[in-house]
């Protein structure tokens, strides 16, 4: 622990001894005998008595305690006066994985994307300082939130995503229709999702989580589904897909959709298939990430806790004293 204003304490502690030994003094002078005093005889045989032993033993030992307690009242003032201060040392280690969720967001994938919000936020919980995004696209691609670790307000936006998909707002992907009459363009929105990566370092992993049913109506589009999957693989950007349960009745699109993401180095799943999370969390575990750690932040803080602890300390003494001598002399009770 340290002194703010150690000068200032060493200042009042001389001052604090100068007015005791001053105290002493005057003390010693009132309390001296005067020259006229009139002296008792035989006051050696009361001392012996048991009684007045007793007595003063006790005096003896209260004035002690009270001193004490004084003398710790006044070290907390001066401790206080000098401001002690602490500092607190933190160092912060993150992932530099990041990770952009991909969905969906046209008419057809409504019914669907309730579920695929769900299960984004049980990826989410499965992750470890990773950043996350969310991109909604159909025609063109909105950003509902940009990469962050702030796990809890993820989780908020993907409940009120789930709400919204549920309840077929429409206002909720305003801006992912473009009026061309085009929707779920599976390859723009791949590229436009490979961009949202802020940072180029090499070092990091990137994954992308496509939520599609791979349903394109409309176009044509700027990038077909390989060149999205090769756009993706130049920028060491990995896509892991979770497609429609309708896939499974059109083997077609299911196996381009299934290629695009293999190609990458990523997986492919259906919604609902049993251990499709775990396959894509332990696909991201398996991304290049160094773990970084940041410089120690130094922040300096007042700690007066031991100061008014000690000052606490000498009043309750000084109270249990001042107690302690009133039922002593049986006044307390009268």
């Amino acid at each position: 622990m340290d002194l703010r204003w150690p000068v200032l304490g060493v200042i009042m502690l001389v001052v604090t001894a100068v007015a005791v030994a001053a105290i002493v003094v005057l003390a010693a002078r009132v309390h001296r005998r005067p020259a006229d005093a009139v002296l008792v005889a035989h006051t050696e045989r009361l001392k012996r008595l048991p009684r007045f032993r007793e007595l003063a033993t006790q005096q003896r030992w209260l004035s002690w305690w009270q001193t004490a307690g004084i003398a710790l009242a006044v070290i907390g003032c001066i401790w206080l006066i000098a401001r002690p201060q602490a500092t607190d040392i933190t160092q912060n280690r993150y992932s530099t994985r990041d990770i952009v969720l991909c969905l969906d967001a046209s008419t057809s994938m409504f019914d669907e994307d309730t579920q695929v919000t769900q299960a984004y936020s049980q990826l989410v919980a499965g992750l470890d300082g990773e950043r996350v995004s969310l991109v909604l696209w159909s025609d063109a691609a909105v950003t509902v939130f940009p990469l962050t670790d702030d796990y809890g307000w993820v989780q908020d936006e993907l409940s009120r995503a789930g709400r919204a998909f549920a309840l077929g707002d429409q206002e909720y992907v305003a801006g992912t229709y473009l009026g061309k009459e085009r929707a779920s363009l599976i390859s723009d929105g791949i590229v436009s999702c490979v961009k949202r990566f802020d940072l180029s370092n090499p070092e990091r992993g990137r994954a992308v989580i496509v939520a599609s049913d791979n349903d394109p109506q409309g176009g044509p589009p700027v990038y077909t589904l390989p060149e999205a999957a090769e756009f993706a693989k130049e920028r060491d950007v990995r896509l892991y897909g979770i497609g429609s349960a309708d896939l499974s009745f059109q083997e077609d699109k299911r196996a381009t959709f299934e290629k695009a993401m293999t190609d990458t180095g990523g997986t492919f799943s259906l919604l609902g298939d049993d251990g499709s999370i775990e396959s894509i969390l332990a696909g991201i575990d398996r991304l290049s990430a160094d773990e970084v750690v940041e410089p120690p932040k130094y922040q300096v803080r007042d700690a007066p806790g031991w100061p008014i602890a000690t000052i606490v300390l000498g009043v309750l003494m000084l109270i249990a004293g001042w107690v302690y001598a009133l039922v002593r002399s049986g006044r307390l009770f009268r």
